[in-house]
């Protein structure tokens, strides 16, 4: 499985930088998850690890190589990105789960079994098989979010990067979603998520790093990074942190 890693990046949109001399590296078969305040840089970091953008500073590398020698059908095969926001697209949910199959395919070749079965196992799995003949412009935002979800699942690649994917979602298919993305990478995936609500960080992920101002300020497992402390330090905001009484895992209490 695939190894990622990051060393002395920065970049900006203009002349301020976004991102500060950042470093860190990426593991298979671990969840890893990314917090920080409106602002820190953590969409940042996942369009930089997937290549939509490029470092100003620094390099980011897959399996030891830089991603700029990589071709873009190659990486497609080995990263696969949920992004903040997705285009209304005037398709069904099945042939927008089956784009993610264009990386092993040929221009105008129609889907293959494998890629028919791919797919219609990921709209099983996010709970939107029921949908799949249905225009993804007449559903509503959770079920647009389960159906990127399955399209990058079908993507079936080594590393899944995922910007806010419990955005629209309800309590269950948040955490259905957290423990998806747990599963995919007891299988020896690498998972990293970008999420607001730290309790799910605390709860699911494996590792996490904090941003604040563009900066990597902490670190590590749950247990460690997530200290009252800290969170009132990057957040601004004064926290209570518990102990979760089945898992020992923290709990964040405003």
């Amino acid at each position: 499985m695939a190894e990622m890693r990051m060393e002395q990046v920065w970049f900006g949109y203009r002349t301020e930088p976004v991102l500060k001399d950042i470093s860190f590296s990426l593991e298979p078969g671990r969840f890893y998850g990314i917090v920080g305040p409106n602002g820190a840089g953590k969409s940042t970091i996942l369009k930089l690890l997937d290549r939509f953008l490029l470092p100003k500073k620094g390099a980011v590398y897959l399996d030891g190589q830089n991603l700029t020698a990589y071709n873009l059908r190659d990486l497609a095969r080995k990263i696969a990105l949920v992004p903040q926001s997705s285009p209304d697209l005037s398709f069904t949910v099945e042939e927008v789960v089956l784009l993610a199959r264009t990386a092993y395919t040929f221009r105008w070749q129609q889907p293959s079994g494998e890629d028919l079965e791919l797919a219609r196992e990921a709209m099983a799995l996010t709970e939107v098989d029921h949908l799949a003949n249905r225009p993804v412009a007449e559903l509503s935002g959770g079920e647009r979010q389960r159906v990127a979800l399955a399209r990058v699942f079908a993507q079936d690649t080594e590393i899944l990067l995922l910007d806010e994917p419990t955005t629209y979602l309800d309590l269950g298919h948040q955490i259905d979603t957290c423990r998806l993305l747990q599963a995919k990478a007891r299988e020896g995936r690498t998972c990293v998520g970008v999420f607001h609500d730290l309790n799910l960080v605390a709860n699911y992920c494996d590792y996490v790093f904090v941003l604040a101002k563009g900066e990597l300020v902490a670190e590590g497992e749950p247990n460690a990074v997530f200290t009252s402390g800290l969170v009132e330090e990057v957040y601004r905001t004064s926290v209570h942190t518990l102990t979760h009484p089945q898992t020992g895992r923290p709990v964040i209490v405003p």
